[in-house]
């Protein structure tokens, strides 16, 4: 395995910016994909990489202020007095010391103290995980999910995070960060390569872009091995399951050639999908937003997805002063890729969200405003009010994929509220956020659903079912779980809430809930970004009070690391074709710098069938 490896002659603190709680993986699976390191000195192996002596790693990004946690799982051969230690700023928490004990150092930190016998969290050449976290400006250390040490901490930016070996050997097998992330300022390094990681993925990123429109773009952006090509080639034959392409950036409109986050509803035949056409995910690898950059691409399939209409802008039935009310990047992602506008101006929403009316009209919410058709999706009426600035004095609305049409409360968008504090997102409110509108979509009346502190909900997808509704949320950092829900209108307090055993220990993503109406049981596809996978879960009625979902196998896999070279997958939002007895599940793949396309997953409503050839 080579290393990406990465020269630091001269590192100048750059300016600091706090921004959005997110995820970086710095090792994933021994593979460096966000380190700062010398590379000869860091030596691959299967799923680790290891080194010995005074040769640090640094994750390529610091902490700013607010909660946050850092994960790092590794080995140490020996105690031997070793001071390997794990380094925050000018402070560090080491394994091991001359005295033989773990201890503490730094500026922030009590001087110079040990804390603990290694002996008693640590067992030489045994993988240990260390979680280091940092709650209401507490900060906690533990080995094992047993606590070592805590400290209160109060530094608003810490611009080193690294581990080194010193006089033992060091294993790292993986390595994430979790929190406000800003720039670093590392201590200088010397290296013999001049190859940086960010220059490995750029060319990566423009080699990929290059192939559009040949026969190789498609299966580079969905990056299958060849075992899964073939595992898809007979599940197409056996007629339950298929992907197929829908929107590729063949010719993308400036940089804007990351196409993702799709969300779909079907009418009749007609199947209507939206996606963002942007810059890219990853801000450090994208290009710049521009006057084509949208959240909101259109395009219809009137075949059972088959064959796809030219993608349309919504945009593009706004009137100039709405389009481009406070700038062309819509307000809630300007912190991301418009940093310097401070423009209060905008739609306070984030997120497409679509479903159909039972006037047989289609409605749509994004970071545009509200959207609405009569003729499935040929053309778009802007309601120019709904969400605005000046008429929206609440928090901004992160929405879920699917709108449901009442036939008593009218429509109903589920979605969670974010806080924001200077520009940008910082928290994620204890609550499920339901809005109503009796009016079509001109207006919407805000409904809280209070939930236990422990559940961070995002982007809720919703299904109503048997008089009453069932969601599927994600259950954010710390948790990085999917959790259930079921609830009635008019309730106050959701208490039928549950974490289920749909984790991931990287980066939670939108995943869809439906009822099957062959098997009779809910199924959740869950996006699994720790190993970029996509997987197929059930549950019966009965068994919903105990969480017992059933894993019915792994639809899809593709390779790379997410956030670094690879990017994907959220399935919510995806749509039951009950007159040809499938799913349709929409998932973007691709870079995290662009380019990323938008594929249709088809997978049978037979799901014993399914779950035998997944199984074989």
């Amino acid at each position: 395995m080579k290393l990406r490896s990465v020269l630091v002659l001269f590192v100048v603190k750059l300016t600091t910016m706090s921004a959005p709680a997110a995820e970086l993986v710095v090792v994933a699976k021994g593979r460096m994909e966000a380190a700062v390191a010398v590379a000869e000195k860091w030596k691959a192996n299967d799923n680790y990489i290891e080194s010995t002596g005074a040769h640090y790693l640094f994750a390529e990004k610091g902490i700013g202020q607010g909660d946050f946690q850092i994960r790092a799982r590794l080995s140490l051969d020996a105690f031997n007095g070793s001071a390997a230690a794990f380094v925050l700023g000018n402070n560090k928490f080491g394994f091991e010391g001359k005295h033989r004990r773990m201890y503490v150092q730094g500026p922030n930190f009590p001087d110079g103290k040990t804390i603990a016998k290694p002996g008693d969290f640590i067992t030489p050449k045994r993988p240990f995980d260390l979680l280091v976290a940092r709650r209401n400006n507490n900060l906690t250390f533990y080995i094992d999910n047993k606590k070592v040490w805590d400290t209160p901490f109060d530094v608003e930016e810490i611009t080193s995070i690294g581990l080194r070996p010193w006089r033992a050997r060091m294993q790292i097998y993986e390595f994430t960060i979790d929190g406000n992330l800003i720039e670093s300022s590392l201590p200088e390094l010397t290296a013999s390569s001049v190859t940086t990681a960010r220059q490995m993925i750029l060319s990566q990123k423009q080699q990929l872009q290059a192939s559009a429109g040949t026969d190789k773009f498609e299966q580079a952006l969905l990056a299958t091995t060849p075992e899964q090509s073939a595992r898809l080639a007979v599940a197409k034959q056996a007629g339950v399951l298929e992907i197929a392409p829908v929107h590729l950036p063949t010719n993308p409109k400036g940089d804007n050639n990351h196409f993702g986050w799709p969300v779909a509803t079907m009418l009749d035949d007609t199947i209507i999908v939206v996606h963002r056409s942007m810059p890219g995910h990853n801000r450090n690898l994208s290009g710049k937003a521009d006057e084509n950059t949208t959240y909101s691409t259109i395009i219809r399939s009137s075949d059972g997805g088959q064959t796809w209409s030219e993608p349309y802008d919504v945009r593009d039935c706004m009137k100039v002063e709405d389009r481009n009310r406070g700038g062309a990047v819509p307000l809630s992602h300007r912190y991301k890729f418009d940093p310097a506008n401070e423009s209060p101006l905008g739609y306070k929403l984030h997120l497409n969200a679509i479903g159909i009316t039972r006037d047989g009209g289609v409605i749509l919410v994004s970071d545009h405003g509200v959207f609405r058709s009569e003729d499935k999706g040929q053309t778009w009426r802007h309601l120019r009010l709904a969400f605005r600035e000046d008429r929206h004095d609440g928090p901004f609305v992160y929405v879920g994929p699917r709108i449901i049409d009442d036939s008593k409360h009218g429509l109903l968008l589920f979605a969670h509220h974010t806080i924001y504090r200077s520009c940008r997102p910082v928290d994620i409110a204890r609550e499920l956020a339901v809005y109503r509108s009796r009016d079509g979509g001109e207006s919407w009346e805000k409904t809280s659903l209070a939930l236990p502190d422990w559940c961070k909900p995002a982007e809720p997808d919703v299904i109503f079912h048997e008089g009453q509704f069932t969601a599927i949320v994600r259950n954010q950092a710390p948790a990085n779980v999917l959790a259930q829900m079921r609830f009635k209108w008019g309730e106050a307090v959701i208490s039928d809430v549950a974490n289920t055993r749909m984790k991931t220990r990287v980066s939670v993503d939108t995943s869809a809930i439906c009822f099957n109406p062959v098997t009779r049981r809910f199924e959740v596809v869950q996006s699994k970004r720790e190993d970029m996978s996509i997987h197929l879960f059930s549950i019966a009625s009965e068994d919903w009070k105990l969480s017992k979902w059933r894993h019915e196998g792994c639809l899809f896999k593709r390779a790379a690391g997410f956030y670094s070279t690879a990017d994907g997958f959220h399935t919510g939002g995806a749509v039951l074709d009950e007159k040809r007895g499938v799913q349709h599940v929409f998932f973007y793949s691709g870079h995290p710098g662009g380019p990323a396309g938008v594929f249709r997953m088809t997978r049978t409503l037979e799901t014993p069938n399914l779950a035998k050839l997944l199984e074989q």
